[in-house]
């Protein structure tokens, strides 16, 4: 099949590191990968509609971010890549229950104790998937463990839209209502993120809320906020127009688009009521209990970090989405402890609340994207063929260059 792989090697990542390897070093292209085989009872295979480019996707490439997600990496390499994915089932083992071939499903790639059969860890407990054991390659302590290679020899997140044939567990697929398209379902994978935020964090109908970053995890926080019925004041800070535009189209009340630092702080004052001061050899920071009650930073980089921090009104709470950062260099983490504010991080999806029910948060995106289908056809704004993928990634990478939102890739049906 026809497939990029990423390929996780230490000597490759040095060479990436100090410059020394080109661009798509990391990862490999083939069109002769062997298809997946299922392995377990519980697990099917389905054939890839689209797959869309997810900004963790660029990080992988170019050996952004935290080192500590190298724990969460697929136990072999190279691996599939690619998790923001629709398709449809082609094969299913035996112990299937709920799928058949032919339908169209989205994929979750966290496999976590369900997915795999083994009691519950404490994290899956209480629906906190981000944290489960299964993860880092550590199950229940039974006999199960030794079925998928032995403890450590497997888990992490899995992949696929990057390849023609996926391969995953029962659990980890979920149905898409008849009346979305491709093009809407696959938003269910950042869609779900952006839920878990909310959900999470809901805002007070009063509340004053930044949306910082108008990547398809900000547009889709938007979205969520509005879903969940919530009328607080929505100000997206975006980069480039198009981007703008869909913040207002999906409930946004202001958008400010201001590369100085300055005008930027004055234009969220204004319409925050917020008090600027002017610290010794420091940008202005907000103080006291006026000003953004709540920001959703969904690029969370060394600038956009130390920018909430500052942003924020004296006890107000940032919610930390983008993974566009490892060690900061240039934040003022004592903004958090000087004005007493909540730094909260969400990662990936869980067991959320929505209109007074407990449902994961895959469940909710596709039911909130089978209300009003049409609010989100055009969001993908680029489709290439896998062959392309070097294509793919240039155009996911200048986003305003290329007036892109979201950059699948499109297979055969």
């Amino acid at each position: 099949m026809k497939a990029v792989m990423y390929d996780l090697k230490i000597w490759k990542g040095v060479l990436k590191t100090i410059g020394l390897a080109g661009k798509f070093s990391m990862v490999k292209y083939r069109a002769d990968w062997p298809k997946p085989k299922i392995l377990h009872p519980n697990q099917v295979i389905v054939k890839t509609q689209l797959g869309g480019i997810c900004g963790s996707d660029i990080h992988q490439l170019e050996l952004k971010g935290s080192y500590f997600s190298s724990i969460l990496a697929s136990k072999t390499t190279p691996f599939p890549i690619g998790h923001e994915t629709v398709g449809i089932i082609e094969e299913i083992g035996s112990d299937i229950q709920n799928l058949i071939i032919g339908d169209t499903v989205v994929f979750d790639p966290t496999a976590t104790c369900e997915a795999y059969g083994f009691e519950l860890c404490s994290s899956c407990q209480v629906g906190r998937y981000a944290s489960c054991l299964c993860l880092t390659g550590t199950g229940d302590g039974s006999k199960l463990e030794e079925k998928f290679g032995g403890r450590n020899n497997w888990g992490g997140y899995g992949g696929g839209g990057f390849s023609e044939y996926i391969l995953g567990f029962e659990k980890q697929f979920y149905k898409v209502p008849d009346n979305v398209p491709n093009e809407v379902a696959v938003l269910s994978e950042p869609f779900a993120v952006s839920i878990h935020a909310v959900a999470n964090n809901l805002p007070k109908d009063s509340d004053k809320v930044i949306v910082f970053g108008a990547g398809i995890i900000g547009l889709l926080v938007i979205a969520a906020l509005r879903a969940y019925g919530s009328k607080c004041q929505i100000i997206t800070l975006a980069r480039y127009p198009v981007q703008a535009e869909w913040a207002k189209k999906l409930g946004s009340n202001e958008v400010i688009i201001e590369r100085k630092t300055d005008l930027l702080y004055e234009k969220i004052a204004e319409l925050t009521n917020g008090k600027l001061y002017k610290p010794m050899l420091s940008k202005k920071v907000f103080f006291g209990n006026t000003g953004p009650d709540i920001i959703f930073d969904c690029a969370s980089n060394d600038r956009t970090l130390d920018d909430s921090l500052r942003l924020v009104r004296s006890n107000g709470r940032i919610v930390i989405l983008g993974l566009d950062f490892g060690v900061t260099k240039k934040v003022d983490w004592a903004l958090a402890a000087y004005k007493e504010i909540e730094v909260i991080g969400s990662m990936i999806y869980g067991l959320d609340d929505f209109q007074g029910r407990k449902m994961h948060s895959f469940e909710i995106a596709l039911e909130i994207l089978g209300m009003n289908p049409n609010l989100y056809q055009n969001l993908v704004t680029h489709k290439f063929p896998i062959e392309e993928y070097k294509s793919a990634y240039n155009v996911a990478m200048h986003k305003g260059k290329y007036q892109a939102i979201k950059v699948a890739f499109e297979f055969p049906k």
